[in-house]
C-alpha cells in the first residue's frame, strides 16, 4: 500500500534564494534579484515517494519584457550566483518532476512580474499552486461496511488506475493533465457477491481542482455518489434529506480571480436549476434576477455575466457544474449574494446560498496618469466604502529613492470614490513613478501598485520672443536676426504706399528692444487704405487687389499651456471702418495678442482681400486663446494667457499675432493707436499658472 502524507494551507516560502546579491551592489545597470517560490491549495495530497515541499526543485524561466535578456535557472536547489540586467522581467516557476510513477506526480507553477533597478536589492514572490488535477476517493464507513469490495477505476488517456480496497489503495491520489477528460466507474461488491456499478461517466479536469469521489450508502441499499472539488460536495437532491440549504461564505480580494463552481445531480433527473438573486448590485453587472438552465431559452446574459454553464436537458441524470470564477473577478469591493437552486423531477430542492464579500488587498490604488513636459495629472481611487484616513499621493523620479508626499491640492469625487492631483516641477524626457497611500496601509506595511510615466521631452521655444533682433532692408523693418523669416508683419506691402507700421522699440521697454505696433493708412490707387500695426508668426505673401497674401505659422511640436509677456497700449478712437464694423466709428480703437497650436501640413494661407482668416473653431485648431484691451495703458502690464485646449493632438504649427486694432483683418481701427510688445515666453510648468488659468486651459479634462 502507498501510503500519503497531507499538508494543509501549505504557503510558507518553500526556496529562498539570492541570486548572487549581497547588500553592495557596484555593477552599474545591473542589479540582483531574490526569490521566494511557495506553493499553495486548499488542500494538498502528496505521496510518500515524493521530497518534502521544503525541498522541492523549481524550473525558473526569468524573460525580459524587452526580448532582449532572458535567463533560466534549471533546479532552484542548485542556484548559481546570478546578476540580471536592470528592466523589467516575468518570472515563471515550475515544479521538477520528482520519482516516476504510473499514478503521476502533482505539477506546481505560478508567475511574478519584477522590475529590477539597477545598483539594488531586487525582489519577487511567486506563489506556485497546482498546475494538474487531483483525483482521490473517500469510502464511507457505510461503504466499509455493507460491502466486501469498493473500486473506482478511473483513466485519462492512459493505463486505467483503480482506488481500490482490494488493490491497497484506497487512500492514494492520483494527478492528471488539466483539459484531460476523466473516464470512471464505480463498482461493489456484497459479502454475498450482490454486485453494484455505476458508469462508465466521463468528467472534464480542469487545473488546480482537487476531484474528491465520494461514496455513501443506507442501509446497505444501493449507493450515492458525490463528487467533491476542492472541498465542495455535489448539491445532489437525492442525497441530502436532513438539510437542503446550504449557505456559502466566500471572501476574496479585489482583482482575485479564484476558482469557484458548484456541481449539481440528480438520479430521480432535474426539473429545474437556477441561478437566483435579488441584488441591485449585481443587476447593475447584467446578472438576470432568474435564469433557469433548464427552461430559459436563452442563458447568454448569465454567461455574459461570467458564468460558465450550458443548457441542462429537462431529467437529466448527469452532473452539472456552474463556475462563476469569472463572474466573481468582476466584482468590486462590497458585499453580494446570488442562489443556486436544483429541483428534481419528484418536486424536491436543494438550494446554495452564496454570500460574497470582496475586499481590496490595500484601501486605495493609483489609477493613471497624464504627463505633460514638466507636469502630470495623476489619478487614483479608494477601495473601502469610505474614504480612508490620510488618503494621498506619493511619487518620485525612476532614479530617486525616497517618495515626496502629495497632500494639498488633491480633489476627490466621493460618488466615484476617485482623487486626483497634479505633480508640477518636473523635468522633460524623464521617467515618473507614482502611487496611492492611506495611514492604515502605511501602519500595516502594505505594499502599493505603482504606476510609471514619462514627461514629454519636447519644449520647443519660438526665436525672437524677447523681440530684441531686428534688421532693415530699405525702409522696412523685419521683427528676426538677419537672414532668418520666423516673424513678419504687414510693412512690406505698405512701405511702398508711405507706411511702415511695425518698428523696432529702444526707450520705452521691459529689456533690450521691444516691438512697436502703430496703426496707420497706406495709399493705395489714390485711396487711403487702414493699416493696422501688426506681428505674427510667418511670412508676408503679396498684395492681393486692396489686401495681401499672409503665410501664417511657425513649425512647433510642443504643447505649452501658457504665453506670457508684456504690453502697453495707448489706443485712439476708431476713425477708419468697414464692413461688418462700421457701427464702431468713434468709439476706442482696441489691441489684440493672439496664440493658436494647430496641426497644419503646411502654413495657413491668409487673404485679407477675399475674407480668409482662421477662426477659432476650425478643425485645424488643437488650442487657441485671445487677450483685448480698449484701456490706456501708462506703464507696461504683464499678461498670462493661459492656452485653452480642445483636444490631445500634438501640434505641428504655433502661431502668434499682436495687432494695435483688434478689426485691423477688417481694416478697421484708430490711425495712431500704438501697442508695443516685449518679453514674450512660453510657459510648460501648469505649477507657474494660477489655479483659475489651469482651469481655463482645461488640461485636466483631456
Amino acid at each position: 500500500m502507498i501510503k500519503s502524507l497531507t499538508y494543509r494551507f501549505f504557503a510558507i516560502a518553500i526556496l529562498l534564494c539570492a541570486l548572487g546579491c549581497s547588500r553592495e551592489i557596484r555593477n552599474e545597470g545591473r542589479g540582483c534579484l531574490e526569490l521566494s517560490i511557495g506553493t499553495q491549495a486548499p488542500e494538498l495530497v502528496l505521496k510518500s515517494s515524493v521530497a518534502a515541499p521544503a525541498s522541492m526543485g523549481f524550473a525558473v524561466k526569468i524573460q525580459g519584457t524587452d526580448g532582449k535578456h532572458n535567463y533560466s535557472v534549471a533546479d532552484s536547489r542548485i542556484m548559481e550566483p546570478l546578476t540580471v540586467a536592470a528592466g523589467v522581467y516575468d518570472i515563471t516557476a515550475t515544479s521538477l518532476p520528482g520519482q516516476a510513477s504510473a499514478w503521476g506526480e502533482p505539477v506546481y507553477s505560478g508567475t511574478a512580474k519584477v522590475t529590477v533597478r539597477p545598483e539594488r536589492i531586487n525582489s519577487a514572490r511567486i506563489t506556485c499552486k497546482l498546475a494538474n488535477a487531483m483525483v482521490s476517493a473517500e469510502f464511507d464507513e457505510t461503504i466499509v461496511a455493507s460491502f466486501s469490495e469498493y473500486n473506482l477505476s478511473i483513466e485519462a488517456g492512459g493505463t486505467p488506475l483503480a482506488i481500490s480496497n482490494t488493490a491497497g489503495t484506497q487512500n492514494d491520489t492520483a494527478y492528471f493533465a488539466a483539459g484531460d477528460t476523466l473516464h470512471y466507474s464505480i463498482s461493489l461488491k456484497t459479502p454475498d457477491g450482490a454486485a453494484f456499478t455505476r458508469g462508465p461517466l466521463d468528467l472534464a479536469l480542469k487545473g488546480g481542482t482537487h476531484y474528491r469521489f465520494k461514496l455513501s450508502t443506507k442501509n446497505g441499499e444501493g449507493f450515492y455518489l458525490a463528487i467533491m472539488l476542492n472541498g465542495d460536495t455535489v448539491y445532489n437532491v437525492d442525497s441530502e434529506e436532513a438539510e437542503r440549504t446550504h449557505t456559502k461564505e466566500l471572501s476574496l480580494l479585489t482583482g482575485d480571480t479564484p476558482q469557484q463552481n458548484a456541481m449539481f445531480a440528480s438520479t430521480r433527473g432535474i426539473a429545474s436549476l437556477a441561478v437566483a438573486h435579488s441584488d441591485a448590485a449585481l443587476s447593475l453587472l447584467g446578472l438576470p434576477e432568474w435564469t433557469d438552465l433548464v427552461s430559459s431559452q436563452d442563458i447568454s446574459a448569465l454567461q455574459a455575466a461570467g458564468f460558465s454553464c450550458a443548457p441542462v436537458p429537462f431529467g437529466s441524470k448527469d452532473i452539472h457544474g456552474i463556475d462563476f470564477s469569472a463572474f466573481l473577478a468582476r466584482l468590486g469591493a462590497g458585499s453580494y449574494s446570488f442562489r443556486i437552486i436544483l429541483t428534481d423531477i419528484a418536486g424536491i430542492s436543494n438550494e446554495v446560498i452564496y454570500h460574497i464579500s470582496v475586499v481590496p488587498p490595500v484601501e486605495s490604488r493609483a489609477v493613471a496618469a497624464k504627463p505633460w513636459a514638466k507636469f502630470a495629472v495623476i489619478s487614483g481611487e479608494w477601495l473601502t466604502a469610505a474614504k480612508p484616513a490620510g488618503l494621498r499621493f506619493q511619487y518620485k523620479a525612476a532614479s530617486a529613492s525616497a517618495w515626496t508626499d502629495i497632500t494639498s491640492g488633491i480633489r476627490t469625487d466621493g460618488t466615484s470614490q476617485t482623487i486626483s492631483a497634479d505633480i508640477y516641477g518636473l523635468q522633460p524626457g524623464t521617467k515618473y513613478f507614482f502611487r496611492t497611500v492611506t495611514d492604515s496601509d502605511l501602519a500595516n506595511g502594505k505594499e502599493f501598485p505603482e504606476i510609471s510615466f514619462t514627461t514629454d521631452s519636447r519644449v520647443p521655444t519660438v526665436p525672437n520672443l524677447s523681440f530684441d533682433s531686428w534688421y532693415q532692408s530699405g525702409s522696412v523693418w523685419y521683427p528676426n536676426e538677419s537672414g532668418r523669416s520666423d516673424w513678419d508683419t504687414a510693412n512690406k506691402g505698405t512701405a511702398d504706399y508711405g507706411a511702415v507700421p511695425t518698428t523696432p522699440e529702444s526707450s520705452d521697454v521691459v529689456s533690450g528692444k521691444a516691438a512697436r505696433l502703430e496703426s496707420a493708412t497706406a495709399g493705395m490707387l489714390g485711396i487711403n487704405k487702414f493699416a493696422a500695426g501688426n506681428i505674427y508668426l510667418g511670412q508676408f505673401g503679396k498684395i492681393d487687389g486692396m489686401g495681401a497674401i499672409l503665410n501664417w505659422g511657425y513649425p512647433f511640436a510642443g504643447r505649452p499651456v501658457a504665453l506670457r509677456g508684456w504690453y502697453k497700449y495707448r489706443p485712439v478712437n476708431i476713425d477708419y471702418a468697414e464692413s461688418p464694423y462700421t457701427g464702431l466709428k468713434g468709439t476706442p480703437d482696441g489691441c489684440a495678442i493672439r496664440v493658436f497650436l494647430c496641426d497644419w501640413s503646411s502654413q495657413f494661407v491668409i487673404n485679407t482681400n477675399k475674407g480668409i482668416f482662421l477662426q477659432e473653431d476650425d478643425p485645424s485648431v488643437i488650442a487657441n486663446k485671445s487677450i483685448y484691451s480698449h484701456a490706456t495703458d501708462a506703464a507696461y502690464k504683464s499678461f498670462v494667457i493661459p492656452i485653452e485646449y480642445h483636444d490631445n493632438r500634438t501640434p505641428t504649427y504655433i502661431e502668434i499675432v499682436g495687432s494695435a486694432s483688434r478689426y485691423g483683418d477688417y481694416f478697421t481701427g484708430g490711425k495712431g493707436s500704438v501697442l508695443l510688445l516685449d518679453e514674450f515666453e512660453l510657459v510648460y510648468d501648469a505649477g507657474e499658472l494660477s489655479e483659475d488659468e489651469r482651469i481655463a486651459v482645461g488640461y485636466r479634462n483631456l
